[in-house]
Order: C-alpha cells, then sequence, then structure tokens
C-alpha cells in the first residue's frame, strides 16, 4: 500500500482591516482537511519537488483553478534579512491582499520562520490596471515545501478570501544503531556505521563539554549511539529525530549518557548517576577545527618576538559557526583593535569568554543580549593582526585569563533525588531499547518500529 498525505485542519477566523476601502473583498481565511494519495500527488514522485510539480499539485489538487493563458508562475528565494511580504510586494500584490494572505497562513505557518533560501512558488492572476496605471497581479497561490516532511500551501478563493493548508508525509519512528571503532576520524568512522550527519553532530556537541576530540581521540576507541530514524512506508529515510543513548571510550574512559526529560520539561543528556553531560562551559565552542594554537608563551606569527598567547586558537574555514560557550550576557560585539572583530560575553560565577576574529557577527548579536549555551554569535573570519581564518578563544576566570582547555569549570545540573527514580526508569527502558534496535547500517533488515509509548 501506498504511503498516503495528510492535512492538519484548521479553520481561521476572518480578518478585518478596519479603515480599509476593500474589507468586502478578501472577507476571510480558513484551512481543510483533504487526504491525498501519493498514486495521484505530484509531489509523490519526486525525491524533491520541482517547481512543476509544485505548481501542478497547486493548482489541480487543491487550487481548483482553471489554468489561464494569463496566468504566471513565479519561484521567489528569500535573501537574509527578507519577509514574505516584500516577495509578495516585489511581484505586484497590493498590501492589502498580502495582508490577509500573511494572517490566513500564519495560522498554520508563522512566516518568520521561513529562513534565507527559502523557495516560494507564487501563482499570480493579472488585474486590470489601477487608476494610477500601474499594473497589479493577485495572489492565487503560493506553495513552500519548509521541511522534508512538510509543505505549506495557500490559495484565493472566488470570494478573494485566502484557504491555508499543510501538507504532511507520513513517517513511522524506527531506533536504529550505530557503533564500532574510530580509525580515520569519528565523523567518517560512524557513517561507515550507518549513522546520519545529523546524529553524529549531536554526537559530538554532547562530548565537546568533556573531551578534547584533537588530543582525547586515537585509532581504536569505541563508539555507540541509538537515535531515532524516520522512514515512509517503503523503508526510505525521511530524517533524522532524537538521540536517545550515547557512549564513548576515549583512552579507557567510559563515558554512557541517556536522554532524559526532568519533571520540569527541560531535556537533556545524562550518566549514570544523573549528572549532566552539560558544563558549565563548552571546552570548544566550535565544530570540526583543529587546535592551532594553544594558551601559553610564543613567537606571534605576525610580530615576531615572544609573548603570552592568552587563549586557543582553532583553525577553521571562513564562515564556519560559532557557538557561545556557556549562557550569558554579551559585553562587547565589535572591532576591538587587532583582535579584529570580537565578542566578549559575561558568564556567572566570575567567568567570561572571548571570540575574535570573526568575519560577521550571529544574528542579534550585540551589547546588552542574552545568549544561551550553543547558540551562534559568530562565524570564523580573518579580521585583524592575523594570517589566516581561525577562532581565538578566551576565557577569563577573576578578571585574569586562563587555560581554557585545563580549566576546572563548575558541574552542569545534577538530578535531584527526587528525580533519580524516574531517571533510573528511563534508563533502564533505554537499555532494553538498546538490544532491540536495528543495526543502522543494516539496509536488509526488516523495518522495526520504535514503540510510541
Amino acid at each position: 500500500m501506498g504511503e498516503r498525505l495528510f492535512f492538519g485542519v484548521l479553520y481561521v477566523i476572518p480578518v478585518a482591516l478596519l479603515g480599509l476601502a476593500f474589507a468586502n473583498l478578501w472577507s476571510g481565511s480558513r484551512a481543510e482537511a483533504i487526504p491525498v494519495s501519493l498514486e495521484t500527488d505530484p509531489l509523490a514522485v519526486a525525491a524533491t519537488p520541482t517547481e512543476p510539480a509544485l505548481h501542478s499539485l497547486a493548482n489541480q489538487t487543491f487550487y481548483a483553478l482553471a489554468e489561464t493563458p494569463d496566468r504566471s508562475h513565479v519561484t521567489s528565494r528569500l535573501q537574509s534579512g527578507g519577509t514574505l511580504a516584500e516577495i509578495l510586494d516585489d511581484v505586484g500584490v497590493s498590501r492589502v491582499e498580502a495582508a490577509y494572505a500573511i494572517a490566513a497562513l500564519r495560522k498554520i505557518y508563522k512566516p518568520r520562520y521561513l529562513r534565507a533560501g527559502q523557495d516560494l512558488h507564487l501563482t499570480l492572476d493579472p488585474v486590470r490596471p489601477s487608476t494610477s496605471g500601474t499594473a497589479r497581479v493577485h495572489l492565487a497561490g503560493l506553495v513552500a515545501k519548509v521541511d522534508v516532511e512538510r509543505t505549506i500551501m495557500l490559495n484565493r478563493q472566488a470570494d478573494g478570501s485566502f484557504v491555508a493548508r499543510e501538507l504532511i508525509r507520513e513517517t513511522k519512528r524506527q531506533l536504529v544503531r550505530a557503533q564500532g571503532n574510530i580509525t580515520s576520524s569519528l565523523y567518517l568512522s560512524a557513517l561507515e556505521a550507518g549513522a546520519s550527519d545529523v546524529a553524529i553532530i549531536e554526537f559530538s556537541r554532547l562530548y565537546a563539554y568533556s573531551v578534547d576530540f584533537q588530543r582525547s581521540i586515537r585509532s581504536g576507541d569505541a563508539f555507540d549511539m541509538v537515535f531515532e530514524r524516520f522512514v515512509d512506508e517503503r523503508g526510505n529515510h525521511v530524517k533524522t529525530g532524537n538521540l536517545v543513548y550515547a557512549r564513548l571510550r576515549p583512552r579507557g574512559r567510559d563515558l554512557q549518557l541517556f536522554r532524559f526529560e526532568t519533571p520540569d520539561e527541560e531535556i537533556g543528556y545524562y550518566n549514570e548517576k544523573g549528572e549532566s553531560a552539560r558544563r558549565f562551559l563548552m571546552q570548544t565552542p566550535i565544530d570540526g577545527a583543529r587546535i592551532s594554537s594553544s594558551f601559553g608563551p610564543r613567537k606571534h606569527p605576525v610580530l615576531g618576538y615572544n609573548r603570552l598567547h592568552p587563549g586557543t586558537d582553532f583553525a577553521a574555514g571562513t564562515g564556519t559557526p560559532i557557538f557561545a560557550a556557556g549562557n550569558g550576557v554579551v559585553e562587547r560585539a565589535s572591532r576591538f583593535g587587532s583582535y579584529g572583530h570580537y565578542v566578549r560575553i559575561r558568564h556567572t560565577n566570575n567567568f567570561k569568554t572571548a571570540y575574535a576574529h570573526l568575519s560577521k557577527y550571529g544574528r542579534g548579536i550585540k551589547q546588552g543580549h542574552r545568549v544561551t549555551q550553543g547558540q551562534i554569535i559568530g562565524y570564523v573570519g580573518a579580521t585583524g593582526r592575523v594570517t589566516g581564518p581561525h577562532l581565538h578563544y578566551e576565557v577569563e576566570k577573576n578578571g585574569k585569563r586562563v587555560n581554557p582547555m585545563t580549566v576546572k569549570l563548575p558541574s552542569g545540573r545534577k538530578l535531584k533525588s527526587s528525580e533519580l527514580p524516574a531517571f533510573e526508569q528511563e534508563r533502564l527502558t533505554i537499555e532494553q531499547l538498546i538490544e532491540n534496535a536495528v543495526a543502522a547500517n543494516d539496509k536488509t533488515a526488516p523495518i522495526k518500529l520504535a514503540s510510541d509509548s
């Protein structure tokens, strides 16, 4: 039996714009549930739907509007910092009509979540020129595939109101296990074991708090991860879900982590003792970089004489994301002498961290802005006095700069005694799931679905 797509149901309250002469034209917006079979759905036959397929889906399956010679189809790509309203204005949709369209869409998907690079497929109908002689168009429909499972759609009805719908691809959750020994790198070894990029990145970030991947990992160290994989009814991989269990054995250590949601709904990863994988500060606030210069005395590569190097340098390509090492408040986000583009964050416990030579800052990063651990605060660059792109990272404790790789840091959250019984039960459940998980690289194994309980 072929897989099916379904729609969420939503009835949108009619919107009225006071004081606008055409308020009676676009009298409201709504959404309906319409089941669509893959046998007849143009999206079903394309792994990545093409523009014609999307327009066909919009016009034939949902809009039920006859194709006319003067109807046009336009694909607009959202630029960084751009908005849906700007795109609609650019193609000639009036601001009044755009307001109603956005209000209808907002009930199923908030337009601010559209990301830069997102393609918006628009169907446009011409209208008579306005009295000013400027030709405008009506928005007949909009289609956007916002992720691998979800497509959002909007169409204008004969009465001018808008109908918003979402197309959801049905999937089933499967628990899979990737394990093995590290050879050339954790990334390549985990890929060979069947792990996805998403699972590997999450695994690496968990251990970034306690393991120096440049110096603590060696060939032969073992890894083990169990994660959710969502598949369609034919067994095709659609997306990766949560990492449920992680285990790393670097240089004789045995580090196990279990996913657990606390009573206050905070999701984290904890060892057997109920201690969080998270630490007060991340040891390496960047992924996939190598240490090019350590803390301590060195010959300056530009100035040519010996001086203290008050931080750790991570060599990485321009544009590599840089993360806030911990929760805190931005003290400075501006050019700072030889540091170039620079960010300094004030944390609790008299700690500060600094990030230098950035190519640009993360969105919203400015003085006084509060950041969370792991948030992107900037991108690797070569601004200031440097010989090449890298991140210069500093940690300050009680007003004194210290070695980021060796400084003793406050531990993360430790589960309360009242929380431990529930965690212990969850840990036992996960251990049972581990034994029943499907090998991630076994393409011949039957689909074995995880329980939803």
